[in-house]
């Protein structure tokens, strides 16, 4: 690209001069904002990678409408990674040193459609699963329905808005259309959770075992889905009071991913969730992932046992002199150093050392 073409350019009035002078107090401000959009949102799709591949090597019989939502969100989250690789691109490679295409809006404008089709999808699997659980109500599937429609309006909408501004100073324009945007998903996260809380709450049954199941699942919605719900709201308190400020686009640029991980977290939490009879009564720890056909680890114990006949010869002449001697004293083949009884040493019940005899003893107690 020529740089002597981008400086030539006017934005809303605002030439390259302009443009510097407008940025001068906020230039490190909107590089960090720009940087941390960028290595958060590499991060996360690093994660989302490694999810993804996790899933379809271990449910690879899921239902195919979960595989098809699965391969939806995440081939729109790798396609927003790269869109915003090719958008930093732009601004620190093609267009280095010049502060005039950070008014451009052509680029920032395309972030709500994305995430519209990424999110609306995982939020309308999450609102089946909400149907489900409230015993198949209709007319509540009905309004979450409608709140998702909502904000996929409503994030078309900025889209349309805030692209025909002349500059990144007009985002203010798009206050309607992005207050309905972020208010409509969130208000559909939050009564999507409400429903599966309710549905969890009234499955606990007093039974030990399913009350810990449900637990863990309780645990395991709020897990997965505060963090979009939080963003949303995040994202409209910063954008209510510095709509113009880059701040925004990293909870806009990170709203995608979360939900989208989220997802992934869920299904593949039902790994967890799967017990084996078998596994379970043997007491083993149940293999999830890689040794999934492994048998359970068990702890064995092997007892040898072996006999040893251990012939005591002292013992031996020891009886056979105390029945032959009867009163004759034999002399001693003892340790001691003594062949004189009278150096004998006396203990109660003789010496195994064999340092002197029973009989010895006795006449010398005599």
């Amino acid at each position: 690209m020529n740089v002597n073409a981008q400086k030539d350019k006017i934005i809303d009035g605002f030439d390259e001069a302009a443009a510097k002078e407008l940025f001068a107090n906020d230039a490190r401000f909107m590089l960090q904002c720009q940087m941390a959009s960028l290595i958060i949102d590499t991060f996360l799709a690093g994660v989302l990678l490694l999810q993804v591949i996790s899933y379809f090597t271990y449910q690879r019989n899921d239902k195919l409408f979960t595989k098809a939502v699965v391969l939806w969100c995440s081939l729109w989250s790798f396609t927003i990674t790269c869109y915003y690789w090719v958008y930093m691109s732009y601004l620190f490679v093609d267009s280095y040193g010049l502060w005039l295409p950070w008014l451009e809006v052509r680029w920032l404008a395309m972030m709500p459609l994305f995430d519209v089709l990424c999110v609306c999808a995982v939020q309308s699997f999450f609102a089946y699963r909400a149907y489900l659980l409230v015993r198949r109500n209709k007319f509540v599937y009905a309004i979450i329905m409608a709140l998702i429609l909502a904000a996929a309006g409503g994030g078309i909408g900025v889209t349309i808005v805030f692209g025909s501004q002349p500059s990144l100073l007009g985002a203010d324009k798009s206050g309607p259309t992005l207050i309905t945007w972020t208010a409509t998903t969130t208000a559909a996260d939050v009564l999507i959770a409400a429903c599966i809380l309710w549905g969890l709450l009234k499955s606990k049954s007093g039974w030990a075992h399913t009350d810990r199941m449900v637990t863990r699942l309780i645990r395991l919605t709020f897990e997965a889905q505060l963090p979009p719900t939080f963003l949303a709201l995040a994202y409209v308190i910063e954008w209510s009071q510095t709509p113009s400020s880059l701040l925004g686009a990293v909870f806009q640029a990170l709203q995608s991913k979360a939900y989208t991980v989220g997802l992934l977290f869920t299904l593949n939490a039902r790994l967890s969730f799967t017990v084996n009879t078998t596994d379970t009564k043997s007491g083993g720890a149940l293999q999830v992932y890689a040794m999934t056909d492994r048998k359970p680890t068990q702890l064995e114990v092997t007892v040898q046992q072996e006999t040893y006949i251990h012939d005591d010869v002292y013992a031996k002449n020891n009886n056979n002199q105390v029945k032959s001697s009867k009163g004759h004293v034999a002399k001693s083949d003892s340790l001691s150093d003594y062949d004189d009884n009278s150096h004998t040493v006396g203990h109660e019940n003789g010496s195994r050392a064999r340092l002197t005899f029973p009989e010895a003893m006795a006449k010398s107690c005599n």
